[in-house]
Formats: C-alpha cells, structure tokens, sequence
C-alpha cells in the first residue's frame, strides 16, 4: 500500500510537472508569434488599413534629381492671371487692334489651360494703373495684378515702391539685340530690368502735308521765319525744351537728387525759341497750352503747319484716316528726340504665377502679334523687327529711323527737378519776355 501511495504521488507530480511545461511552452510560441508579427519579411503582404485617406493632388509628377532622392515640393499650378491693361486697350472694343489682342490672349489662355482676368484702368491720374496698384497693394496684396502694363514713369515709381519685382533672374529677354536702343533703356532702373518693352512714344516734328521741308533743319525749324510752329509752352513736364536742351549737346550735371542744367547749352535753347517768336514763327498761343492735345488740335484745324507732339498723335490720325496717305501730316527728321513707353511688368509674389505672367508677356511682345497690333493700335513698336512688319513700308521706314534717333527720358529725380525749372524759363523769354541771357541764369541758380 505504501508502494501504491509512492506512486500516485509520483504521477502527481509528473502530471503536475508536464502541465507545467505545456504551459511554459504556449506562453513562448505566443511571445515568438507576437515579435514575428513586427518583422517585415519580404514575402509578406500588408493588411490595407481601414484608416480614411487624402487624395492625392492631381498634379503632373516630375523625376526625382540625380543628385537626390527627395521630391520637391510640388505647387497647384495658377488657374487663372489677373492682368491689368490701359483703359484704351480694352480687347471687347470694337476695333482690329482690340480683336488682335483678344485673339491673343485667347489662344495663350487656351494653350496654358488658364483663363485671363482682366482689369481695365485709366493709364494715370486718380484711380489711374499706379494708383490702383498702390491702393491694392495697402488694402488686399492677394487683389495685386500677376502682370501689368505700365507708363515707364509709373513703372519707376513702382519698382521704388516695391510694387513689381525685378526680372532679371526670371528672364533675358531684354537682352536680345532687337530692341530700340531707348526701349532696352527704359526697362533699367537703377539697373536692374524691371519691365519688358512694349510700345514707345518718341515725340515727333510733324509738318503739314505739303510743307516745304529742309531734312538738315531739325529742330532748327522753330525759328523758320516760314513756318508757325505750335507746342505746350506751359507743359509741367517741359518735353520739348528738355528735348531741344538735350539735342544741343545739354547733360545734367550734379548728382540725381541735385541736378544742374548747363548754362550756356540753356541759354542756346532760350535763344533757339526767343529768335522764333521774334520771327513770328512760334504760335501766340502757345504759352497758353499745358498739354501737347492742345496745340496738336490747332495744328489740325491749322493754327499752325508745324508742331512737336507724341508719335502717337501722327499715328492716331494714320489709323483711323479714310483720306489718301499724302493729306496726312509728315514725319519730319530729327536727328534727335526723347521718348517714353509702356512695359510689362510683373507684380505678383507667387513663383508659379510669375512664370505664367512672363511667358504671357513674352508671347505679347512677339515681333508677328506685336507688329500688327501697333500698327492697328498707333503706337511704335519697341522692336525694330515688329516695326518692319508693318503694312504702311513708307512710314515704318521713317519710323526706324526716328526711333534709332530716340533716346529714354532722363529718370523721375532729373525730371522732377529739372521741368519746372526749364518750364520758367520757357514761359519767362516767350511770355514774359525776359532775356534769354536772364532766364537761363535764374534757371541754373534755382537748382542750387
């Protein structure tokens, strides 16, 4: 019996020991099941999860760089470019220089899979392209413009302002060799490119059609005892003086916030205009005439068969004439003149959109589009290319030749100071009747 208990107790004691070991033995595949579960094994096929998912951007994918292996940041591309043009420039107008340009804008609205936003404003004063631009700027930056097209006047005080950026990394378009040498000047400030060349406006001697004319005259024609010659004597901005002063052999002395005028070059402009209102040859009016609108229109009605006045005036009258080209106005050689232009600048801050606001702008300036719309439009093209296009060969060939003569008006600061001073002296000798000897001295000491 004692033997029989030995045992039992010995089979209690396996059976407790092989529970024991069973026991031991799940709790270590349950361990070893759950660390394999951590490992990823090459043949193993994830369980998709259940968690929600972002859509991906339906963006086109670009190759990694050789150099890396990490994407770059990927950007929506702009569906849409806000610009802003010159009331006049309206592409719903109902003339061919309009349909030109909606067609333009049209088929790169059509290639880029954008539409354009256009902003119509008046091209200066209150609520005027540099106004708005500002206003904007202050109130609502994300309202600005992505391209623009801007007086080279306002275009200056916008790039100081911060209002549109420089170009220069972004593109070297200006630096092609097919540009007027004044247009390729006019997109520098301080420098540094600011705005892509588009129309220029050199101011022009026009005669009356059948005028007798002395191509070695020039300007010299003011004091022409045979003509009467009609300008703004009172223009705030002073184009013409400025331009004769210039044309003589005039420079600015000084620095651009202190500039000087040379005093014998002035006085040699005085006498210029003096010795043509003693010849009768300079129209009485013309002290009394601010703007360049004013005399231009008494040259029509025949005030005068001479005047000074924009390119655009001359070509305004091409465009919409039903008469022969001979009873037109003529293009008289200069030698030398001064002009200004409209640019296209960029004025927004997203990269995206300022790749899509310049190729928009390069596409405007193509020599094809750019030489039709500006003989439609008025205006001079700041290509010579684009000017050779032209239907009309006789004046565009005149017109390269004014244009090669043109030089960019003196900056904002030289102007700022130097018109009212050149204005005064103008009024004084023709209005006033003051000797040239003393209006250009009272001139060159106000600037001191």
């Amino acid at each position: 019996m004692k033997r029989q208990a030995g045992y039992k107790r010995q089979l209690s004691a396996r059976r407790l020991l092989a529970a024991l070991s069973l026991i031991i033995a799940l709790l270590a595949l349950t361990a070893c099941e759950s660390l394999l579960s951590q490992v990823k094994l090459p043949w193993r096929q994830e369980e998709p999860s259940t968690t929600a998912t972002i859509a991906p951007q339906q963006t086109e994918m670009q190759p990694f760089p050789a150099e890396t292996q990490t994407a770059p940041t990927q950007s929506t591309p702009p569906k849409e470019l806000v610009l802003w043009l010159p009331a006049e420039m309206d592409p719903d107008a109902d003339n061919q220089a309009a349909s030109l340009l909606a067609a333009r804008l049209a088929t790169f609205a059509e290639a880029e899979g954008i539409t354009i936003n256009i902003r119509l404003k008046n091209i200066s004063g209150a609520g005027g392209l540099l106004d708005a631009l500002t206003a904007t700027n202050s109130a609502a930056p994300q309202a600005l413009p992505d391209l623009i097209l801007l007086p080279r006047r306002d275009l200056e005080t916008a790039a100081l302002k911060a209002l549109v950026i420089p170009l220069d990394s972004l593109t070297s378009i200006v630096d092609d060799e097919d540009w007027f040498p004044y247009a390729h000047d006019m997109s520098l400030i301080q420098g540094v490119v600011y705005g892509i060349p588009f129309v220029g406006d050199p101011l022009a001697l026009v005669a009356k059609a059948g005028a007798e004319i002395t191509p070695q005259l020039g300007w010299q024609t003011i004091a022409d005892p045979g003509s009467v010659f009609a300008f703004p004597a009172d223009d705030p901005q002073a184009l013409l003086p400025l331009t004769l002063y210039m044309a003589l052999g005039g420079s600015f002395q000084g620095n651009q916030l202190r500039p000087t005028l040379d005093e014998q070059i002035l006085l040699k402009t005085l006498s210029l205009l003096a010795e043509g209102q003693q010849n009768g040859s300079i129209q009485r009016e013309s002290v009394q005439w601010q703007s360049f609108q004013q005399s231009w229109e008494s040259f029509l009605s025949g005030g005068a068969n001479r005047t000074a006045a924009p390119l655009s005036f001359l070509l305004a009258e091409y465009a919409k004439a039903a008469e022969a080209p001979e009873t037109l106005p003529i293009l008289q050689e200069t030698g030398f003149t001064l002009s200004s232009g409209w640019l296209w600048a960029v004025s927004s801050t997203e990269q995206e959109s300022q790749a899509l606001a310049l190729r928009l702008a390069e596409y405007l300036v193509e020599n094809g589009f750019l030489g039709a719309w500006s003989e439609a439009f008025g205006r001079v093209p700041a290509r010579p290319s684009a000017l050779e296009l032209w239907q009309n060969k006789a004046l565009a060939a005149q017109l390269v030749q004014h244009s090669l003569g043109a030089r960019f008006l003196p900056v904002n600061e030289v102007t700022t100071s130097i018109s009212p001073a050149l204005r005064s002296a103008v009024l004084a000798v023709l209005r006033d009747n003051d000797t040239p000897e003393k209006a250009a001295n009272q001139a060159v000491e106000s600037l001191k």
